[in-house]
């Protein structure tokens, strides 16, 4: 049996042919004292659709309702006394995370489906055909 020879791709070629061009031989390490990688570094393509450094793990490691229920949990005491028992906060602060309205979509205004005719609120020249919208009148005010 004959071991084929490995293939080598353009961009492998030409480096291989820098690194020959500046001292290194075949085997050798990279480096002043060539004790560096003696093989090339393997690329790989990414073949899913998460960002770089996203750890699928994560969704199962990361226990967020224990850490919420700890950190409200530490900030109440439970005093026991002669008319029972009371829960009292350490701290007054409250968090309210709530989501920030997205600006871009803020400024668009809703608008009826086509073909329904709106409510008594839009004025009526919104209401009219394209077609008829060229036979309005233009009211100029009293200034002109």
């Amino acid at each position: 049996m004959s071991i084929t020879p490995e293939v080598k791709s353009r961009g492998m070629k030409f480096a291989e042919e820098q690194l020959l061009k500046h001292g290194w031989t075949q085997g050798k390490g990279l480096g002043r004292k060539e004790n560096g990688i003696t093989q090339a570094i393997k690329v790989t393509l990414k073949q899913d659709t998460h960002g770089v450094g996203h750890d699928p793990a994560k969704e199962f490691t990361n226990h967020w309702w224990n850490e919420l229920f700890n950190k409200t949990a530490a900030n109440l005491v439970v005093e026991t006394g002669q008319d029972g028992v009371q829960i009292r906060r350490l701290s007054k602060e409250t968090t309210h995370n709530r989501p920030k309205p997205n600006m871009l979509y803020q400024k668009f205004v809703k608008v009826l489906e086509a073909g329904v005719r709106g409510p008594s609120f839009l004025p009526s020249w919104l209401l009219l055909e394209p077609e008829q919208l060229l036979c309005v009148p233009y009211q100029l005010s009293g200034r002109s």
